[in-house]
């Protein structure tokens, strides 16, 4: 049979961004995902920046994405209530989605229903001739061999043997092929459990004086929280439930009715779609790569939805991996680079899991304030706040200290990596020591290129979008001669400030380095390099890369660039 280069299991969004992102590079592609329809029900909302930037380089349009996604000012907010009908407690802005972030990204973050999100991923794959695509067909065991992996592949009538070279595991969250593999999760498994009940219903009315998108639930008869996909028409509540003292199964439609009807807390009709059982956990699998195959977003790790993390982590692993599977399959690196996916990608995913859970945490917080600490009076202490929620002194200041839950814009931008694949990178902070709030652009080896608004070709674009996804770049400094003629020399997208674009600032006062010093960037847009004093440029640029991609220096394909 013939070799397959790279097989996807899962068609979720990180499943869809991989094979995508591989075709990117030229790489062929089979996606499969046992499913044989995708889901209706919202699930993850929150597509922020950097997954819309990925999205753009791939040809997905991320200003169509953001104009399916709800408005700013519908979207915009957090609200702390007793019902969705009040009394309101208090309110933060929901991450940057205003036009200050367009000076750090060309697309703010969108509140999408995942499905939407996942509706122009399909819509992509079925113009890509790169990527076969099937649904209703399951990955059931895997064999490797020295050389590749063979896949067995059980759809509703039949089963076939698929022989490919690598194989990414994109199976979400109960990832049956990361369970073959033996490799364990680290970290609690079910820290609550949650009944999803997605409802439609026009509450435009009802919440204009308050719209938002997320709505925390206080109110002692009721709890939750409510999400609105959009106002006018979908809508999900997360109920807490106990498994111990109610069993998932009996949420039926009859049970879920009125827990929707009390937290909505009018008379409202709406229509229940779907009903599904959840645990919140906090897991990162001890390694991400077990001979060829390799695990990807939510089979990767698991995180809390408080931050909205998981789905936007997803999506850079497989920007990572793709470009990295693709040299490797060019024979323009070797395999070890492949090793440098987990020695990046773990790191960020333990820093966002760590900041959901600290989330998840400060949310506790507000029911002291709001139940006080004599549990047989807490609906004697909470009627007096739900009247006057004034009358708490603390209440500001436990609200105000849920602010960083909604603001992760330094988790979602700022990440960096330290790893084979980068030289001199900066070392890593721990998760603890990362403002996740304050989002400085750097031009350090490990960070991901600043985005600039520059003069293009008479044109105002980012600096981004000037950049070739599918290898690597050499930015160079207006009078960096010596590196961009090696860069051109050996077949490199170069781009020379002052020439290809002008910039508002000064080479050097971005980028600390001299006019002749210039940047090595990576397919998936990190910096991989800084160059100064252009000694010997064309040997060292090579050195270079040959390092970077694993490959002895006089081992390195012209083409490997």
């Amino acid at each position: 049979m013939s070799r397959l280069p790279v097989l996807v299991v899962g068609a979720g969004p990180v499943g869809c961004l991989a094979a995508l992102l591989l075709a990117r590079q030229g790489i062929v592609s089979h996606l499969v995902d046992r499913r044989p329809l995708p889901s209706s029900a919202p699930r993850a909302h929150a597509v922020n920046p950097r997954t819309l930037e990925i999205c753009e380089s791939i040809g997905v349009s991320a200003a169509a994405l953001r104009r399916a996604g709800a408005s700013a000012n519908d979207a915009g907010f957090v609200r702390f209530m007793g019902t969705l009908s009040g009394p309101e407690f208090g309110s933060l802005p929901y991450e940057r989605q205003d036009d200050a972030a367009l000076a750090y990204t060309p697309f703010p973050l969108t509140n999408i229903p995942q499905s939407k999100f996942e509706a122009a991923l399909f819509e992509a794959l079925a113009a890509e001739p790169l990527v076969s695509f099937q649904r209703g067909v399951a990955c059931t065991s895997l064999e490797e061999h020295p050389d590749g992996v063979v896949a067995t592949l059980t759809g509703k009538n039949e089963t076939a043997r698929l022989d490919c070279s690598y194989v990414v595991a994109a199976d979400g969250a109960g990832s049956r092929l990361r369970d073959a593999l033996g490799i364990a999760m680290e970290g609690p498994e079910a820290l609550q459990h949650y009944i999803m009940i997605h409802f439609e219903a026009d509450l435009r009315s009802a919440t204009a004086p308050r719209p938002g998108v997320l709505y925390f639930l206080f109110d002692p008869a009721t709890s939750g929280v409510i999400i609105a996909y959009d106002r006018a028409g979908t809508w999900v509540l997360m109920h807490p439930c106990d498994p111990a003292v109610a069993s998932p199964e009996r949420f039926d439609e009859a049970k879920c009715r009125p827990l929707v009807a009390a937290a909505i807390g009018g008379d409202t009709s709406f229509t229940i779609r779907n009903i599904s059982p959840w645990a919140m956990s906090a897991q990162i699998a001890e390694h991400y790569r077990k001979g060829r195959v390799f695990l990807a977003g939510d089979a990767a790790h698991r995180f809390p939805p408080t931050g909205g993390l998981g789905l936007n982590t997803g999506a850079v692993d497989a920007q990572n991996l793709a470009w990295k599977l693709a040299a490797v399959l060019k024979g323009e690196a070797g395999e070890a680079l492949l090793d440098t996916y987990e020695t990046e990608r773990r790191p960020v995913a333990i820093a966002n899991s760590e900041q959901s859970l600290t989330n998840a945490a400060k949310l506790f917080d507000l029911f002291g304030v709001l139940y006080g600490a004599d549990p047989e009076r807490m609906m004697e202490h909470y009627g007096v706040l739900a009247v006057d929620p004034a009358a708490s002194a603390e209440l500001p200041a436990a609200i105000e200290a849920q602010r960083p839950h909604f603001d992760s814009f330094n988790l979602q931008l700022g990440y960096r990596y330290n790893s084979a694949a980068l030289a001199d990178a900066p070392p890593l902070l721990a998760a603890s020591e990362i403002d996740i709030t304050n989002y400085e652009p750097s031009w350090d080896v490990g960070a991901h290129l600043p985005h600039r608004w520059v003069v293009s070709g008479g044109e105002k674009v980012s600096l981004l979008s000037l950049r070739d996804p599918a290898r690597f770049m050499l930015l160079a400094g207006p009078a960096a001669t010596a590196w961009a003629s090696a860069a051109r020399a050996q077949g490199m997208q170069c781009l020379v400030a002052g020439q290809d674009f002008t910039d508002s600032e000064d080479w050097r006062a971005l980028t600390g380095l001299a006019d002749a010093g210039a940047l090595l960037v990576r397919p998936d847009g990190h910096i991989a390099c800084r160059f100064s004093a252009p000694i010997e440029a064309p040997r060292e640029l090579q050195r270079r890369m040959a390092l970077l991609l694993g490959l002895p220096a006089l081992a390195l394909p012209a083409h490997a660039i």
